[in-house]
C-alpha cells in the first residue's frame, strides 16, 4: 500500500553505470564528542554513513543535501538549512526527512493524528505532489555534539515508519 516516494529514483540510479559523485565520507568528522555550529555537505555525509546508511545521492535539496537508504531500505534525506548565512560558513541547521508516495486513503485527519501521536517529528501532506513528509529539525544554535546528531537522525528514521502506520494502519493479522 505504501511505497517509498523515491523507489523509482533509486532503482534507476542503481541500474546505471556508477558516477563519478563521491558518496564516500570521511567518517572521523562523526566523532561523538565533536561539537559542530554548523554543518556542510561532508558533515552530513559522515553522519549518515557513521550510522551505517548508503549514501545514494548529493545535492538534490541544494548544495548541502544527502539521500540515503538505511540498510531495511527506508530512505531518508539530510538537508541543510540556514546555510551560508552571514553568521556562519555552512548550515545553522538541518532536517532528516522521510517521505512516502500518498495514495486515496491519505486524509487530512490521518496527518493531524501523526502529528498528534508523534509530536517529535512533523508530519506534512503535499497533495499536489502527492508525497507524504516526516521531518524532524535539528537546530545548531550554540553547537552540538554529533552524538546528538546521530540520535536526532536514529530517532527520525525510527519515527518515519511508525507515523506511516498512522496514517496507512497495519491489517489486523488476529483474525478479527
Amino acid at each position: 500500500m505504501r511505497a517509498f516516494l523515491a523507489m523509482t529514483a533509486l532503482a534507476a540510479a542503481v541500474s546505471l553505470p556508477a558516477l563519478a559523485e563521491d558518496f564516500t565520507a570521511d567518517t572521523s568528522l562523526a566523532d561523538n564528542d565533536r561539537v559542530v555550529r554548523s554543518v556542510n555537505l561532508e558533515d552530513l555525509k559522515a553522519l549518515a554513513v557513521a550510522e551505517g546508511h548508503t549514501i545514494t545521492e548529493t545535492g538534490s535539496y541544494g548544495e548541502t543535501s544527502v539521500r540515503a537508504t538505511t540498510p531495511d531500505g527506508l530512505i531518508f534525506h539530510l538537508i541543510g538549512t540556514a546555510c551560508d548565512t552571514d553568521y556562519a560558513d555552512g548550515c545553522l541547521g538541518f532536517m532528516v526527512q522521510v517521505r512516502y508516495d500518498d495514495d486515496d486513503s491519505v486524509t487530512t485527519d490521518k496527518i493531524n493524528e501523526a502529528n498528534l501521536t508523534y509530536a517529535a517529528v512533523s508530519t506534512w501532506w503535499d497533495e499536489e505532489g502527492a508525497t507524504i513528509g516526516v521531518t524532524r529539525y535539528v537546530i545548531l544554535d550554540g553547537g552540538q555534539r554529533m552524538e546528538n546528531l546521530k540520535i536526532n537522525l536514529e530517532n527520525a528514521l525510527a519515527l518515519g515508519p511508525l507515523v506511516a502506520d498512522v496514517i496507512w494502519p497495519p491489517a489486523d493479522d488476529s483474525g478479527n
